[in-house]
């Protein structure tokens, strides 16, 4: 009898957990509405950043922004709740390759960062982005 006890309690808590969890909004997956939205939160992250020329993936899950001025690359990825950034200067990006259809397949050497797909409708702005980031490649 105790341990059933215990168990619903533990249900119970368990239940309450996630309710509380969605009701503050903390379970809500992250994402980039647009490249305006990626220059603010590029700025915040780094007061100062001056977007230039940009893409949002399909899906709204990554940017590319480029810095006026210094050739710097901010990388946004909508990861979980959060957005992850990085700026790629040279010698940062591993590869950046065409994957099937026309995704860019990005890996950085920063072993933190695990290889990302980028969704790209357009095949010629995928091909365009993917060689301007193979060369930042170190």
């Amino acid at each position: 009898m105790l341990e059933l006890l215990i168990f619903l309690g533990s249900l119970l808590g368990i239940a309450a957990m996630v309710l509380l969890n969605r009701q503050l909004g903390l379970s809500e997956v992250a994402e980039i509405t647009s490249l305006d939205d990626a220059a603010r939160r590029l700025d915040t992250d780094q007061i100062g950043f001056q977007a230039g020329q940009g893409l949002l993936s399909d899906d709204k899950r990554a940017a590319l922004v480029e810095e006026k001025g210094s050739g710097r690359i901010g990388l946004l990825i909508a990861s979980g709740s959060d957005v992850v950034i990085r700026y790629l200067d040279p010698g940062v990006v591993k590869a950046a390759k065409m994957g099937e259809g026309r995704d860019i397949h990005l890996a950085l050497n920063d072993f933190t960062f695990a290889p990302i797909d980028i969704a790209i409708s357009d095949t010629a702005m995928a091909r365009h982005w993917a060689d301007r980031l193979n060369t930042m490649q170190g």
